[in-house]
């Protein structure tokens, strides 16, 4: 089963046997990474490349940082000056001899493609929607290698007098739009986050006073004051979200934490703690305390299926890091 089939029916099917209804809610799937879009355009960003003749091995073989190629490629992601995008950047330093570059191991067309930006000609890659355009490459020439002080004879003056080196960033307009498109996804999810954290803040603070006011002895001895602090020791003994042994100290996996959270239940259970409440609005208390935590795990869920999604698209990039 391919990841974008299995994300899309983690989203809408995900949830824990006991919870109901199953999945997400609806407004979180919306603000969901949209890795079947993302995918689209990643192919597109391949094509790009490709038609610059840039493949896959090129690729690898060219941002060596260990290459003894005269044609080196450098692939950064910098951060726009009037916003929070970031902008990729592919620079390529060209080692040229007479003006040509000489080097057995580049494909046809990727040679064809570095002479014709080496000589300041236009490289035209649109596609039928004309969305990519690649035309007045920055060229930046450097100083040939003449430039040494010590006397030289007519024979090396002439070899370094025909060499030179050539800076070209060449741009990435589908790799522009990939990146502008996962920031927004990322941005949203912030957003989103951030709301539901301040929504469970206020969640925790009404459980609170619940909890106070069925826990506060009274003076017809109806307080539930014992079963609860037994309630609490068992909660902190799960450990569910976070562990604080030395050995698998932490933030739990959604995994991990479903487990120590059915642990926690059936230790009350089994300590019938619940049954032997003496007021009601105790157990209404505990149902509600339950449900605060099964919120935190299906966002603990929610987080996890995007944190993977993004680390399978990124991962899938041909351009590394």
């Amino acid at each position: 089963m391919k990841f974008a089939h299995a994300f899309k029916q983690s989203l809408a099917s995900q949830g824990m046997a006991y919870y109901s209804p199953p999945g997400f809610p609806p407004h979180w799937v919306a603000h969901a990474i949209p890795y079947g879009q993302l995918k689209k355009c990643l192919k597109k960003v391949q094509r790009e490349l490709q038609e610059l003749g840039l493949d896959t091995e090129t690729l690898r073989t060219l941002l060596d940082p260990n290459t003894d190629s005269p044609v080196a490629l450098n692939y950064s992601l910098n951060a726009s000056s009037n916003s929070m995008l970031v902008r990729p950047k592919l620079t390529v330093y060209i080692h040229l001899h007479e003006g040509n570059i000489i080097d057995a191991s580049l494909t046809p067309t990727t040679r064809q493609f570095f002479e014709k930006i080496s000589s300041g000609f236009s490289v035209d890659s649109a596609e039928n929607e004309g969305e990519s355009n690649l035309v007045n490459i920055p060229r930046v020439k450097a100083a040939d290698q003449a430039m040494s002080t010590t006397p030289q004879s007519s024979t090396e003056a002439n070899r370094t007098d025909s060499e030179s080196y050539e800076t070209i960033e060449v741009p990435l307009v589908f790799d522009g739009v990939f990146f502008d498109m996962l920031q927004s996804d990322v941005n949203n999810l912030d957003a989103l986050q951030a709301t539901e954290q301040d929504q469970l803040k206020e969640e925790v603070k009404e459980l609170g006073k619940q909890v106070s006011q069925v826990s506060r002895p009274s003076r017809f001895s109806k307080s539930d004051l014992g079963r609860w602090r037994r309630i609490f020791e068992l909660y902190l003994d799960a450990e569910i979200f976070f562990a604080t042994h030395e050995r698998d100290h932490g933030a739990r996996s959604s995994q991990t934490a479903l487990q120590q959270l059915q642990w926690f239940q059936n230790q009350v259970k089994k300590q019938q703690l619940v049954g032997t409440f003496k007021l009601a609005e105790s157990r209404s208390a505990f149902s509600r305390f339950l449900e605060l935590n099964l919120s935190l795990l299906k966002h603990l869920q929610f987080q996890e299926l995007n944190v993977l999604a993004i680390s399978k698209i990124l991962k899938s990039k041909n351009i590394p890091p």
